[in-house]
C-alpha cells in the first residue's frame, strides 16, 4: 500500500510494523510514543497528517521516508504531487459561542508527562457536568485526543499559544446534545451562498443531506429562505434566523438526533425517491407538490435536484437514477423513443412561448421582419420548429427571417437579461423568463403574441400546446401503482391551490426561482398550469410532437406513433 497523508497510523503499521522505529526517529516529540500505551492510542485514532502536526515536521518528509522505505514513492508521486517542506500550518478555529459559557474548567498540563494519561482525561470528562470544562495543555497537536473527540460527539476547541503550547478545550457533553444547539451555534460551519453564480438550491439540499444528525451548518443568504426551511423541517431540521443587516441574512440549521431517530423510525416502509426539475416553470409546482403531508407519509426523498443547464437532466434518467422528472414533453418522447423505461403520466404546463419585443411593436410574424429573432436553445429543438411550422402554417417563409441562436445553446435566462439591457430586441422566450423579462421591462418590453393565439385559431380554438409535466421510472409505475395514483391526486390538488393563489405560491418560490415576488405573482398570473392525464389529450400530444418530429428525433412519431406507449400505464 501507499501511505497517504489521510492514512491512519494503525492501518499502515498493522501492515508494515517494521515503520514504527523509522516513524518514531523522525522527531524528539515523539519520544514519548515509545509507551506502548500512549503509542497505540495515537495510531488509533491519528491519520499521518496529524502525526506531522504533532511532530512540527512537513507531512512531505514523513511520507516520503516511509514510502522510501516500502518501495512506493512513485506511487505516492502520481497521488501526491505537490510537496511543500515546511512545517504544517497550526490549525486554525473560529472560537466558539459555548467557551465563554463555561464556569469553571480543569487544566490538566501534559507537557512534561510520559506517562499514560489518557485514561486520566477520559475519566475527568466523564465526571464533567453541566458549566464545566476541561483545559489540556500540551506542546504539540493533539491528534489522538481529537479523533476520540470527534468519535464521541464532544465539543471541543484548539487555540494555538506558541510554538510549544497547543491548549485544547473540552466542554461537557450534554447528554441531549438537542437541547442546547443554540448555545454553539456559532461553531458550525458556514455556508455563505450570496455570491453564487449558480442556483444554490441544489448544494444546499446536498449539504443538508450530507449534516449527520447532532450537527448543523449556517447558511449566509441576502434573505430569510422561507420555501428551503419548510423543506428541511421536514427532514429533521431545526433553525433560527438573525437579521445581520441589509441583505444579509444567518440562518442555523441543526439536524436533531431525535427528530432524525424519529424520521429514522417513520421512514421505514416508505419508498426512496431521487426527485428532479429540469424546467424552472415547474419549481412553484414542486415546492407545493413536497409540502404534501400525505405525499411525505408515503415516500422519502432521497435527493432533490433542480437543474441550471435544463438539458443536463437526460443523463439522469438515462442511467436510472431519477424516480420522478418534471421535464418537457419534447425530451420525454426523446427519450422514450430511445429505449428508456420511463412513462409520462401527466401533462401540467401548457402554452409557454411568447415573442417578446423592445422599441417597437408586433402583432404578427411579418412584422418582425429587419430584426434579430433569438430563439432558444438551438436549430434542432422544439422551440424553432414550433416557428417553423406556425410561420409556415401562416403563409410566412422562415427563410425570409434572421433566426438568432446561442453558442452552443440559447439559454432562456441570458437571452432575457440580453432584451432587459436592451442589447436585443426581438425574442421568443417561455415561462417564467417572459414574465420576468415583462416585469423587469417597466414597459419598454412588450409581449408581441403568443403562439398560444396562434395555434388555436389553425386547429379550430379547442387546442392548446402541451408543454411540460411528470416523467415517472417505469419500475415505479409497475412496483407502487398506488404510490403513483396519490402522486397524480396531489399533483393536481398543488396546482389547483397554486392557480387559486399566486401571491402564496410567489413567496414560496421566489428564493429558489430568483426574481421578485412581484415579477413571480405576473408568472403566476400568466403561466398556464393545468393537470390533464395524456390519455385524454392524446390527439393533442401526437399532433404536437409530429409537427417537431422532422428530421429531430422523433422519427417515430407520426404513421407509426409508438410513442403513445410512453402515455400508457399498462
Amino acid at each position: 500500500m501507499v501511505i497517504l497523508a489521510k492514512t491512519k497510523v494503525k492501518e499502515a503499521l498493522d501492515e508494515y510494523p517494521e515503520l514504527k522505529d523509522v516513524l518514531l526517529s523522525m522527531s524528539p516529540k515523539y519520544e514519548r510514543l515509545n509507551n506502548k500505551l500512549i503509542f497505540n492510542t495515537v495510531a488509533r485514532w491519528a491519520t499521518f497528517n496529524d502525526v506531522a502536526r504533532m511532530g512540527g515536521l512537513s507531512i512531505c518528509e514523513i511520507l516520503h521516508t516511509l514510502n522510501s522505505k516500502l518501495g512506493t514513492v512513485k506511487e505516492l508521486e502520481k497521488v501526491f504531487p505537490e510537496c511543500i517542506n515546511v512545517s504544517p500550518q497550526p490549525v486554525r478555529m473560529e472560537k466558539p459561542a459555548w467557551l465563554d459559557t463555561i464556569r469553571n474548567f480543569f487544566i490538566m498540563d501534559v507537557r512534561e508527562r510520559t506517562d499514560f494519561f489518557f485514561t486520566e482525561i477520559i475519566k475527568t470528562l466523564n465526571s464533567l457536568e453541566e458549566g464545566q470544562g476541561l483545559k489540556i495543555v500540551n506542546s504539540f497537536y493533539p491528534a489522538p485526543l481529537t479523533g476520540m473527540l470527534e468519535e464521541e460527539e464532544y465539543d471541543y476547541y484548539i487555540e494555538n499559544g506558541s510554538q510549544e503550547e497547543v491548549i485544547l478545550y473540552v466542554k461537557y457533553k450534554d447528554e441531549d446534545p438537542d437541547k442546547n444547539w443554540r448555545d454553539r451555534k456559532e461553531s458550525f460551519e458556514t455556508f455563505d451562498v450570496r455570491s453564487s453564480r449558480e442556483d444554490p438550491f441544489g448544494a444546499i439540499m446536498k449539504k443538508a443531506q450530507d449534516t449527520p444528525a447532532g450537527s448543523g451548518f449556517k447558511l449566509v443568504q441576502k434573505f430569510e429562505p422561507i420555501p428551503l426551511i419548510n423543506m428541511l423541517t421536514p427532514m429533521g431540521f431545526e433553525y433560527e434566523t438573525v437579521e445581520i443587516g441589509f441583505f444579509e441574512y444567518h440562518i442555523y440549521f441543526y439536524k436533531t438526533k431525535q427528530n432524525m431517530e424519529e424520521k429514522k423510525t417513520a421512514a421505514e416502509g416508505k419508498v426512496p425517491l431521487v426527485i428532479q426539475a429540469a424546467t424552472p416553470v415547474v419549481l412553484p409546482v414542486v415546492l407545493k407538490l413536497l409540502k404534501s403531508q400525505k405525499l411525505m407519509d408515503k415516500i422519502e426523498i432521497k435527493e432533490l435536484k433542480v437543474w441550471k443547464e435544463t438539458e443536463k437532466h437526460m443523463a439522469w434518467i438515462v442511467n436510472g437514477k431519477a424516480d420522478i422528472t418534471f421535464s418537457a414533453l419534447a425530451a420525454a418522447a426523446k427519450l422514450y423513443l430511445t429505449g428508456n423505461d420511463i412513462k409520462m403520466t401527466s401533462i401540467d404546463i401548457w402554452d409557454n412561448f411568447y415573442v417578446l419585443t423592445r422599441g417597437y411593436s408586433a402583432k404578427t410574424f411579418s412584422d418582425l421582419k429587419g430584426h434579430d429573432f433569438h430563439i432558444p436553445l438551438y436549430s434542432g429543438a422544439p422551440p424553432y420548429a414550433v416557428t417553423e411550422h406556425l410561420m409556415k402554417e401562416l403563409g410566412e417563409d422562415p427563410k425570409e427571417y434572421n433566426f438568432v441562436f446561442g453558442k452552443p445553446f440559447g439559454r432562456p435566462e441570458e437571452m432575457q437579461r440580453k432584451l432587459v439591457a436592451g442589447e436585443i430586441d426581438t425574442v421568443l422566450l417561455r415561462e417564467p423568463e417572459a414574465s420576468f423579462a415583462l416585469h423587469e421591462g417597466k414597459g419598454e418590453i412588450r409581449e408581441a403574441f403568443s403562439y398560444t393565439d396562434i395555434w388555436k385559431n389553425l386547429t379550430g380554438g379547442g387546442n392548446q400546446l402541451p408543454n411540460a409535466g411528470l416523467i415517472v421510472k417505469g419500475s415505479l409505475v409497475r412496483e407502487h401503482p398506488d404510490l403513483i395514483k396519490l402522486l397524480d391526486e396531489e399533483l393536481s390538488e398543488s396546482i389547483r391551490w397554486i392557480n387559486e393563489n399566486p401571491k402564496e405560491a410567489a413567496a414560496q418560490s421566489y428564493d429558489l426561482m430568483g426574481g421578485s415576488i412581484e415579477s413571480l405573482e405576473l408568472f403566476l398570473q400568466r403561466v398556464t398550469y393545468k393537470h390533464e392525464s395524456p390519455a385524454n389529450r392524446i390527439e393533442e400530444i401526437i399532433e404536437y410532437l409530429t409537427l417537431i418530429r422532422e428530421d429531430k428525433g422523433f422519427s417515430y412519431v407520426g404513421e407509426n406513433e409508438e410513442v403513445r406507449g410512453l402515455f400508457s400505464l399498462d
